[in-house]
């Protein structure tokens, strides 16, 4: 693995880093169990893509139907502008992950 591929990877797991932290910020401040169950679930595949990519060819065999529906999450999350802020940022943190990893696949 060359070093611009270890950037990458570091790059996109400060993305889901990110992410998390933001998560967690939610899940301090929130009540309400169907927003709850839902962060919950966000966090939970944040923390198993994470864990999955470790070097570039990782990237190759990502689920990537689990990584839409993690998209589709953060969006109705996002969408239902509970912590806009938070989940404005939970939302662009996403995008750039994705990003990354669509130009990696290329």
């Amino acid at each position: 693995m060359n070093k611009d591929d270890t950037n990458i990877i570091i790059e996109m797991k400060e993305h889901l880093e990110n992410i998390l932290s933001d998560i967690n910020k939610v899940l301090e401040d929130d009540t309400n169990k169907y927003i709850i169950d839902n962060i919950i679930n966000i966090k939970s595949m944040v923390i198993d893509l994470k864990n999955r990519i470790t070097i570039k060819d990782d990237l190759f065999t990502l689920d990537l139907k689990k990584i839409k529906e993690l998209s589709d999450m953060v969006y109705i999350l996002n969408s239902n502008n509970n912590f806009s802020f938070l989940t404005d940022h939970i939302s662009n943190e996403l995008f750039a992950f994705e990003f990354l990893l669509q130009e990696e696949l290329k």
